[in-house]
């Protein structure tokens, strides 16, 4: 999880990634690929999807579950 930051990444929580404001989906466990646990975000208005993995970037999807899958 992310400590170091002052945002509340919890689900249902907006964050700010970049220049982007979005909401926090869900947090998905990337056991095994040593890499920090992933971040299934939206848009406010829900139209846009995203998965963040910190220190790695963001990537666009076009639904939640693609976005949970990666």
């Amino acid at each position: 999880m992310i400590s170091n930051s002052k945002q509340l990444w919890e689900v249902g929580q907006a964050v700010k990634v970049g220049f982007l404001t979005l909401i926090v989906c869900a947090k998905v466990a990337t056991p095994g690929d040593f890499m920090p646990d992933a971040y299934a975000l939206s848009n406010k208005g829900g139209t846009a999807f995203y998965r963040f993995v910190p220190h790695n970037g963001l990537t666009r999807y076009e639904s939640l579950a693609e976005a949970m899958d990666g």
